[in-house]
């Protein structure tokens, strides 16, 4: 069993779906609405998910009718992949979402992600982890690299303090540990 701190910042996996990631205007709309929201861009990823990344992220899904098209709309081009940070980050993230339908979403929150961006019930334009267990399965597939419990250790403190600068180069937000009160340095190093 993993182990999930009590901290106040909680991390989520958000992805833009391949037919929103591949127009440029709306993956800076997502970024925008992101970052005014109030979440921390810990990590970020262009990339196309394989075959084999999509079975496993969509497993709970197989044997259902939509299965099949899921995995191959995922694996269709690139996709942007998001590890984001705030207080309550799982359900922010899914409220700024919406409804999983996009045509509900047009109707009952238009101005929600899926309002804006979806097209249909599998090409709704963006996903998000519906629990801490999920990020941890889910990041694994985009960010192999990534050690949630280590981020907490030594990063999550600095997030949750405000010593975090957004880098333009990459559109990240990471620690600034020159701003840090030095007893939240010793804590952290």
């Amino acid at each position: 069993m993993k182990y999930f701190p009590p901290f106040t910042l909680e991390l989520t996996l958000a992805l833009i779906k391949p037919h929103a990631a591949k127009v440029p205007y709306v993956v800076k709309a997502i970024e925008r609405k992101i970052i005014k929201n109030k979440f921390y861009i810990v990590k970020r990823s262009h990339c196309v998910m394989h075959l084999d990344h999509a079975s496993r992220m969509y497993e709970e899904h197989k044997g259902k009718s939509f299965y099949k098209r899921l995995v191959e709309m995922m694996t269709s081009g690139p996709i942007e992949a998001f590890i984001l940070a705030r207080e309550d980050g799982i359900r922010t993230w899914r409220g700024l979402m919406g409804p999983t339908r996009a045509l509900d979403a047009q109707y009952t929150q238009p101005t929600s992600l899926r309002g804006l961006y979806g097209l249909s019930n599998t090409r709704n334009a963006t996903h998000g982890s519906d629990s801490p267990q999920s990020v941890f399965k889910e990041a694994g597939v985009f960010f192999p690299y990534f050690d949630i419990c280590d981020w907490y250790d030594k990063d999550e403190e600095y997030f949750r303090n405000g010593y975090v600068r957004f880098c333009d180069e990459t559109s990240v937000h990471v620690k600034d540990e020159n701003d840090a009160p030095k007893d939240l340095k010793v804590k952290c190093d």
